[in-house]
């Protein structure tokens, strides 16, 4: 009734000792003394309990899940959330606009931290919406096994102040090398935005399992509903709805719906920069999100 999983005392957050058992007692004194333990007690086990150390707080009078249940979310300590660095962009079909907003991501979240765009695709867009041309993923097949930090940034490409970008045309990456590049990318900035082809792509789907935050973008047009219907799309996932107002999609909620600008993009398109506008507006909220998942 407590959602309690019984393990060994080296996997364990929490120990439950039952100072009137003398075996319990006993294989207490074993546990390490950092962790954390709530102890059962009668009216003659009080004062043992208090000779141990063991704070009031800690103390249990009865086996009872209404009593153990405070007691144990007393002594747990607090549960450390894990700050989102790496966010893996992609869709069900291609031509939704996933480079777009990666571009329009980066730029804003750049400005708060250091950030890296990897291109999964090799289809040289996102570079393109950067204003750069970013150096080719060939120029990396060789050190596939023994990618490191210090090598991704010789080929990183600078967009803007505390921006930059890897990998380019003429073509993807292995999964092999994805995979090291990445790797090599959480230790050398403080956000990783991925560049992903669709689901079905085997470099995405190595990827989607290690990266701490997967987008899924995808219209909603009877092709693209088909497609994402029969993709692999992760329980966890951001469900992005491109030039739609749209709540759900497939049955799942929407959690952002990016609106219809094709004024503002085909402006864009004459001299790449960060879209403003509807579109514009968006995507600040979702950057922003982002930067607060990234505290």
């Amino acid at each position: 009734m407590l959602g309690l999983i019984s393990v060994d005392a080296a996997q364990a957050d929490i120990a439950l000792v039952d100072l009137r058992d003398a075996e319990a007692t006993s294989r207490a004194a074993t546990l390490a003394p950092e962790l954390p333990r709530v102890v059962v007690v009668g009216d003659e086990q009080v004062a043992l309990a208090g000779a141990l150390g063991v704070p009031s707080r800690s103390v249990a009078r009865s086996c009872e899940p209404a009593v153990l249940g405070p007691l144990i979310a007393a002594t747990l300590p607090p549960a450390k959330r894990g700050s989102t660095r790496s966010i893996l962009v992609t869709s069900a079909r291609g031509g939704v606009g996933r480079s777009l907003l990666v571009a329009n991501l980066a730029r804003r979240l750049a400005l708060l931290r250091a950030t890296l765009c990897v291109d999964l695709t090799g289809d040289g867009t996102l570079s393109w919406w950067l204003g750069v041309t970013s150096g080719s993923w060939s120029d990396l097949e060789d050190l596939t096994d023994e990618l490191t930090a210090e090598h991704l940034g010789v080929v990183a490409t600078e967009a803007a102040p505390g921006l930059r970008i890897v990998g380019g045309p003429p073509h993807a990456p292995s999964v092999q090398l994805a995979q090291s590049a990445f790797r090599a990318a959480l230790e050398l900035s403080e956000i990783v935005l991925l560049d992903a082809p669709t689901l079905a792509d085997e470099r995405t789907r190595r990827l989607t399992g290690a990266v701490d935050r997967v987008i899924v973008m995808s219209y909603d047009d009877p092709i693209s509903i088909a497609a994402l219907a029969s993709a692999d799309v992760p329980d966890e996932a951001w469900l992005i709805a491109s030039q739609s107002v749209s709540a759900s999609l497939t049955g799942r909620d929407v959690f952002r719906a990016l609106p219809r600008a094709e004024g503002a993009i085909a402006a864009a398109t004459s001299r790449p920069s960060a879209l403003g506008g509807a579109i514009g507006k968006a995507y600040d909220e979702l950057a922003e999100i982002i930067a607060i998942d990234a505290t």
